[in-house]
């Protein structure tokens, strides 16, 4: 076995044997024979050796040949399948169904055990602990640098383990072995994203995407990072949005700042190897395999350069910026045109039909099968009114569902009286009376019900037993009666239908919204998440500065608002999402509110909400509040067109706020 470069213009590694798989598993099958391992290693153990090996041809870093080669030069051939065994098992993480780093560590140290010392095995192993493993993040938060950072610093565990199980075979120092371990860790994780990125269409690297050391070199980029952002935003399986990426990171400025890191690494990595002992001819053997190493490295990154030029040569050029066909629409003109789409999909629908809450089953064993439409239809309305002009007179619309609620009788089923009135309805109605001017007496009779229920601390809860006339439902009681986030309705709807009048009322609840809010998140919200919830919080801090006179508590409020800003902002995803369409247009509405959003992050989010949309102009689905289930249990209600409405509501939001630049949304 020599230092020899795989034969085939597949390969991307050197290094290669169509041999290594077969010494490997001879290795592995003693292992089982000989009842050393558990019940299912067998499984893992066979694609960590294929994949160990280089498979597919040439795209995984073959960890297990390499070692082989390693062990031929330190004249270790007979312990040379269990070391490439044990290199792999180390290396083994991403493997499906491999154990813990733990498992798989003590593994490779009964297999090194069988050749050396058995506490200078256990030593090698205490030296790999204290390294990290590669595990690169999944869609990660673009705005944690931490996770940047780390994508850079993980990954040296396997490389120092290759390097130092040569070393402890042929009972040399580990510590020089170790060093340059970690001096080609970088380099080496660096071409394994370059292989993954342009070599390997089966690859997730893109399609999660994953914030590998190579992505995270160019996103620590001042201006290199900007465009990959948006470049990686929404979708990125298709043939078209990989084109976009590949044409992107193929231009001089990415080939530069990794031509720069690559050359600063495999500098340092000669530097180390120029230090290496060399007085025993096992470490010659070593140190000699180092410096090809470094020149093997080398010439492979080269021919990564080279691919990228010519990617360059027919893509953009020297531009900064993710390519555009011509003639294809700019972001704004998209995201227009997604609106419009989104609106005509609510108007052609209405009244929603298929987002009414139709409880067939009965509520909790009930002989009636109520339905609920009019909170629906009402946040569906508001949204519209919301957006402005879509074409539609909405407000006719708005006012005709208002006049079909009964006065005194607002309840989320309607005519079924075992659920009582409740918080919820009442602010959505108020909001849309306040906003259309329509059935303002008619909702004082909806008041009357709330203000018979208000504590002496003038907090409202969230279910109205009370009505001026006695009891308003002869059930039982329902659980959620204090829920923050429908709480943070109500004062919306207050502060919209009058501000003056409430005063008390709104001090009272504002108290305690405040009271449940943290760090790390508002509490108490029973019947909705914490994207939504948090949006609430915007939405009522909003026409809280706007519309309660003196605000008393607009310092408080203001506080608050800047941590729920940071949170909510501070959780946009690779894909520029903040983890599903429904919480990506809650971020979106919320980042209009903001004094000085960041533009990149509206156009990301932008980006990601509209490729989630579907061709019909609708989004899937979503769950949004909890809501009975069939057979007793308990679940989330969802409706297509109200996930549609409160995404467009989103994106109208902060389609807006682009066009207005700097200016804070009133």
């Amino acid at each position: 076995m020599t230092l020899a470069a795989a034969s085939g213009a597949a390969a991307a590694w050197p290094w290669l044997d169509p041999d290594d798989k077969a010494v490997c598993e001879r290795s592995w099958s003693a292992l089982l024979l000989a009842g050393a391992l558990q019940r299912g290693d067998a499984a893992w153990g066979a694609l960590a050796i294929e994949r160990g090996v280089g498979a597919p041809v040439g795209r995984s870093i073959p960890w297990a040949s390499w070692a082989l080669r390693l062990c031929g030069r330190v004249g270790a051939p007979a312990a040379a399948g269990d070391a490439a065994v044990a290199v792999a098992a180390v290396a083994a993480g991403g493997v499906e169904g491999a154990p813990d780093a733990l498992t798989r560590g003590a593994l490779a140290g009964r297999l090194l055990a069988q050749h050396v010392d058995e506490a200078r095995a256990h030593r090698w192993l205490l030296g790999l602990a204290g390294l990290a493993e590669a595990s690169w993040q999944r869609n990660a938060s673009a705005a944690a640098g931490a996770l940047v950072a780390g994508a850079a610093a993980a990954g040296a565990r396997e490389v120092v383990a290759l390097w130092t199980a040569p070393a402890l075979l042929a009972g040399d120092d580990l510590a020089p072995a170790r060093r340059f371990g970690e001096a080609v860790t970088a380099p080496l994780w660096l071409l394994d994203g370059l292989v993954r990125l342009w070599l390997d269409p089966a690859a997730p690297d893109l399609a999660a995407p994953t914030l590998t050391p190579l992505l995270a070199l160019w996103l620590r980029g001042a201006e290199l990072a900007p465009p990959l952002l948006l470049a990686l935003a929404g979708e990125r399986a298709s043939p078209v949005r990989r084109r976009e990426i590949h044409g992107l990171l193929a231009t001089r400025p990415y080939r530069a700042a990794l031509a720069a890191s690559v050359r600063g690494a495999l500098a340092a990595a000669r530097e180390v190897v120029a230090g290496a002992p060399r007085s025993r001819p096992t470490e010659r053997g070593l140190a000699e395999a180092q410096g090809e190493f470094v020149d093997a490295l080398g010439e492979r990154l080269r021919f990564f350069e080279g691919l990228m030029s010519f990617r360059d040569v027919l893509g953009a050029g020297a531009a900064l910026g993710p390519a555009r066909a011509q003639g294809d629409l700019s972001l704004p003109d998209v995201v227009r045109a997604d609106l419009r789409a989104a609106v005509a999909s609510l108007l052609e629908s209405a009244p929603w039909p298929e987002s009414w809450e139709v409880q067939r089953f009965g509520v909790l064993g009930s002989r009636e099968q109520p339905v609920g439409h009019w909170f629906v239809r009402a946040t569906i309305l508001m949204a519209l009114l919301e957006i402005g002009e879509v074409g539609r007179d909405v407000r006719a619309d708005a006012a005709a569902l208002l006049d079909e609620i009964p006065a005194g009788e607002l309840r989320y089923f309607g005519d079924f009286r075992d659920l009582p009135p409740d918080a919820d309805d009442l602010a959505i109605m108020l909001q849309l009376a306040a906003e259309t001017g329509a059935a303002r007496e008619r909702a004082e009779t909806w008041i009357e019900v709330m203000l018979a229920n208000v504590g002496d601390d003038g907090v409202v809860p969230t279910w109205f037993y009370r009505g001026p006339a006695g009891p308003t439902t002869p059930g039982a009681t329902w659980a959620g009666d204090d829920c923050t986030a429908v709480r943070l309705n109500l004062l919306a709807g207050l502060l919209s239908f009058d501000a003056a009048r409430f005063a008390r009322l709104i001090d009272a609840n504002a108290r305690r919204a405040l009271d449940a809010a943290s760090e790390d998140g508002i509490r108490g919200a029973c019947f909705y998440d914490g994207a939504y919830t948090d949006l609430a919080f915007l939405r009522f801090a909003r026409l809280y500065r706007r519309r309660a006179g003196d605000a008393p508590r607009a310092a408080e409020i203001t506080a608050v608002e800047a941590v729920v800003l940071s949170r909510m902002l501070g959780s946009q995803r690779l894909d520029g999402g903040f983890g599903t369409p429904l919480r990506t247009a809650a971020c979106l509405e919320a980042a209009a509110m903001a004094d000085s959003p960041d533009p990149l992050l509206i156009e990301r989010g932008l980006r990601y909400l509209g490729e989630r949309q579907l061709v019909d102009g609708s989004w899937p689905a979503e769950p949004l509040y909890r809501a009975p289930m069939k057979h007793g249990r308990e679940g989330h209600h969802e409706g297509r067109a109200l996930t549609t409405a409160l995404c467009a509501r989103g994106f109208a939001a902060a389609l807006s706020r682009l066009r207005r630049g700097g200016e804070r949304r009133a």
